[in-house]
């Protein structure tokens, strides 16, 4: 039976490995992305407007409402990753602390960073560490960390992301909710800023679209 934990052991600490190096790998490549296009943007980013609007076919007060969208969503979208990353790594932290892990403060840190991936960013810190804490024995002390850092800490990013976000922008929060999630079904991380941008930019549209042909459209209701 210890052989077969140890096997069974051995196997989700090689596919937990696994499933980090492909989520790492995608990171840095869409920082890498994110960082060239916002130089490219800083750069040319006037002209590259103007050509897009000398194309559209809507009314310059419709297109500075999409752009003062697209940049108050996207603002309060990385404000809020960043206050995320920092709550959920401070009170893992804590966790760690209370739990007796050495360095709690450095596993913190890490964790701070990596909630920036969605499902697996801090898991990837403290699964290991309960699963050391149960085999060495603090089989409660390792249960009730994984529970906090999971149930509780976990849960933070989906009740107050659309919260946040929602308040920021006057967006819907089931817009935001649905937004980042489908972002991050269709364009992995990165889908955490991108799909809350989307669902902004589509809900303005249909404004427009109201605003627009309202003398054609029939009242709501009829």
């Amino acid at each position: 039976q210890a052989s077969k934990a140890a096997a069974s052991l051995g196997g989700k600490v090689v596919e937990t490995a696994a499933m980090f190096t492909k989520e790492a790998a995608n990171l840095i490549l869409m920082m890498f992305v994110t960082i060239y296009a916002v130089f490219f943007f800083l750069v040319d980013g006037k002209d590259i407007m103007k050509k897009v609007f000398y194309y559209s076919p809507l009314e310059t007060a419709d297109e500075n409402m999409l752009v003062d969208r697209f940049m108050a969503v996207s603002k309060a979208t990385l404000k809020t990753c960043f206050l995320l990353g920092v709550l959920q790594g401070g009170l893992n932290g804590i966790a760690f602390a209370v739990a007796g892990i050495p360095s709690s403060l450095f596993w913190a840190t890490c964790m701070a960073v990596l909630s920036v991936i969605p499902g697996i960013g801090a898991a990837l810190v403290y699964v290991p560490a309960s699963i050391v804490l149960i085999v060495q024995g603090q089989a409660v002390t390792g249960l009730v960390l994984l529970g906090f850092c999971g149930l509780v800490v976990g849960s933070l990013d989906n009740v107050l992301r659309p919260k946040l976000v929602g308040r920021d922008t006057r967006l819907p929060q089931l817009a935001v909710l649905v937004g980042t999630l489908g972002g991050i079904a269709l364009f992995g991380m990165i889908g955490i800023l991108l799909g809350p941008i989307v669902a902004a930019l589509w809900l303005v549209l249909i404004e427009l679209y109201g605003h627009t042909f309202r003398q054609e459209l029939p009242p709501v209701g009829k």
